[in-house]
């Protein structure tokens, strides 16, 4: 693969091209990490794929070794990994908080403390979630209560 960089003030917009032969496992994952740029994820549901704007995501969770997405009303799968999303979303309020789920902090509607330095997280949809000891230290961090 071959990348090429053009800089110069004689372009008004950014502009990606993708030249290739046929479109592989690689180049789907390169487009779908792109796209979540653009704050959407490319994800799967019934056999469709969508492009979801990341704004409508409660949390994404790995059952089975796939990678489900959640929102209000859906539950889609995504092709990525769990650390690949977790890379893209990092800076756009998400936080990892167990080693199988990644939280969207503007989607938390109340927190609790649990035994043994865990939180309970409950989503604006009533569902819960447990934050491992590891994360709870920076879940605290990001939220400001520490």
């Amino acid at each position: 693969m071959r990348i090429e960089i053009d800089v110069d003030d004689k372009y008004a917009n950014t502009e990606v091209i993708i030249r290739t032969p046929k479109i592989t496992q690689e180049i789907e994952k390169m487009i779908a990490l792109m796209r979540m740029i653009n704050m959407q994820i490319g994800v799967r549901h019934n056999d469709e794929t969508y492009l979801l704007d990341i704004e409508k995501i409660l949390y994404i969770d790995t059952v089975d070794r796939k990678i489900l997405v959640y929102t209000e009303d859906e539950i889609y799968e995504s092709d990525l990994k769990l650390y690949e999303i977790e890379m893209e979303l990092v800076e756009r309020d998400f936080l990892r908080v167990s080693k199988q789920t990644i939280v969207n902090l503007r989607k938390v509607k109340s927190l609790r403390a649990e035994f043994d330095r865990k939180i309970r997280l409950t989503l604006q949809n009533g569902e819960q979630i447990i934050v491992s000891r590891m994360y709870s230290d920076e879940l605290r961090r990001k939220l400001g209560l520490k």
